[in-house]
């Protein structure tokens, strides 16, 4: 550890130089002509000064201070040395140096002082042979860092071991709270997966010949809270539970929501990109990771996960008869649902349609969770504002004449029966948990707004296109932002998409606070 600190404080130590010489060479190379230039106090005492360019009114200051001390016996001469600083070179009388120094010191104005190991090299040579130094430091960084590379390769299999050997002692240690032992027998208790019961018991009896028995027991009432938890999916849903791992675990018994994860966020991120070129990218890109193995098993779920976003996204696409915008209306394609760029309020009623269906599966999750847990006036609650839910989007239909006439009165009736379930079960928070159900659904049409965005800003890139002259300035102009928009598209909508998962859809049955299972075994890393 010492060697390794040693070697990395060296490092350190050089990549401070090299910033240090780069700038003062800088410096010098800009005040170099500027000592060069005759001056209005021969035999003066010089002061190398750096300022920043965006004070430029510190050399005003300067200057009037510096007239003040000596008289109007000076020279200033300025020079930029690149976006940030200037150089300036300050001669004044040898008499008025030590006001000079002080009133520097007093304003904070960095003096260019050259190091120790130069000072003999004077202002003229100084920056030649600050540039050799510069030039002489990678190649010692890189000496340092294959030193640091040795020094680790030479450690590492022991360090490696070392822990390896102490994560397998602490796991002896932790098991030894699970087991008990007496003269003839002994015994282990914990946690299995269901379907790891069966293999564990014949691979108890082959290895011990009979003499170990394993036996299992249902959950005990009111041990929820101790059994850990194993999202067990279909391989296909499986990687659906990374959208899981930005959130606490469920607890054992509740509600896993991967399932419904797998279908509701590639529907919600397709409907706000809906876009064919853009879901066939998405699919493309999806597909060189897999074949390429990027990132692993990981790399491989989360290619998976992009592959159903943009295939959903090419569908809303072929719906909305979009291809970069309408880029696709060009060539042949025709909406087989509607125009989102123009029916604007058929697309809002779209995702707000979505939004009462999600919003709905979360409350009738709920009901069921609280059920099994034996809480009825949850349950009573939520089944209150789902029927509340669907007497609205009844109401809502009428309003629209999608209904008959008969159908209102009947959803008019079903809200106030719901309302007062609701009241009767959470009594006056109930008005509340209401007005936020609305809130719930209205932030659906943050889709829509992503969704008309992107539309837009395809069709400004394809405008540009076709009246930016030369042809070839407008077609790369509309690439770079068909880019821009495919970039942001990747990443709004799947924010957009999780924080409706996680607010509004999780918020009415999901119970947070399960801890993963872990199971009894030896390390192998």
């Amino acid at each position: 550890e010492a060697a390794l600190a040693r070697l990395d404080d060296r490092r350190r130590a050089l990549v401070e130089e090299r910033r240090a010489v780069g700038r003062l060479a800088r410096l010098l190379g800009a005040l170099v002509p500027l000592r060069a230039a005759p001056s209005d106090v021969p035999g003066g005492r010089v002061f190398a000064l750096a300022l920043r360019r965006d004070r430029a009114e510190a050399l005003e200051v300067l200057e009037r201070e510096v007239d003040r001390i000596t008289d109007g016996l000076y020279a200033i001469a300025a020079r930029d040395v690149d976006r940030h600083e200037m150089a300036v070179l300050v001669t004044v009388p040898p008499v008025c140096g030590a006001a000079v120094a002080g009133l520097l010191f007093e304003q904070g104005v960095e003096e260019v002082r050259l190091p120790d190991r130069y000072a003999g090299e004077g202002l003229g040579r100084a920056p030649l042979a600050l540039l050799a130094r510069d030039a002489e430091i990678p190649g010692e960084i890189e000496r340092l860092d294959r030193e640091q590379a040795a020094e680790a390769a030479r450690w590492r299999p022991a360090l490696v071991a070392a822990r390896r050997e102490a994560r397998n002692r602490l796991a002896r240690v932790t098991a030894l709270g699970s087991a008990g032992m007496t003269g003839h027998a002994f015994l282990v208790t914990g946690w299995a997966p269901r379907r790891a019961v069966a293999q564990l018991g014949n691979a108890a009896r082959a290895t011990f010949g009979g003499r170990v028995d394993v036996s299992a027991s249902e959950v005990a009432p009111g041990e929820e809270d101790e059994v850990p938890v194993v999202l067990d999916n279909p391989p296909a849903l499986r990687p659906f539970e990374l959208l899981l791992t930005l959130v606490p675990l469920p607890r054992y018994g509740s509600v896993d929501p991967t399932p419904w994860l797998a279908v509701f966020f590639p529907l919600l991120f397709g409907m706000a990109l809906g876009d064919v070129a853009f879901g066939a990218l998405g699919l493309a890109a999806a597909g060189l990771a897999v074949l390429r193995r990027w990132g692993g098993d990981p790399g491989r779920k989360v290619a998976v996960v992009v592959a159903a976003c943009s295939a959903s996204a090419l569908v809303f696409g072929v719906l909305f008869g979009e291809a970069l915008g309408s880029l696709g209306r060009h060539l042949g394609m025709r909406p087989l649902l509607f125009d989102r760029g123009r029916a604007v309020l058929p697309f809002l009623g779209l995702t707000l349609a979505v939004g009462v269906v999600h919003v709905g599966v979360g409350l009738a999750l709920g009901v069921r969770d609280a059920a099994r847990a034996g809480e009825w006036r949850h349950g009573v609650d939520r089944a209150a504002r789902l029927g509340a839910l669907a007497a609205g989007a009844a109401l809502a239909l009428r309003a629209l004449g999608v209904l008959p006439p008969g159908a209102g009165p009947w959803a008019a009736g079903l809200l106030l029966l719901c309302f007062a379930a609701g009241l009767a079960a959470r009594g006056p928070m109930a008005a509340l948990e209401w007005v936020l159900g609305v809130g719930n659904v209205l932030s659906y049409a943050r889709l829509m707004a992503l969704g008309l965005a992107s539309t837009l800003l395809c069709d400004v890139a394809n405008d540009l296109a076709e009246t930016v002259r030369p042809a070839a300035a407008g077609i790369a102009l509309a690439a770079f932002l068909h880019a821009m928009n495919f970039t942001l598209c990747a990443l709004s909508p799947a924010v957009a998409a999780l924080r409706l998962q996680y607010v509004e859809f999780f918020d009415k049955f999901y119970r947070e606070g399960g801890a993963p299972f872990r199971p009894l075994a030896l390390s192998t890393k």
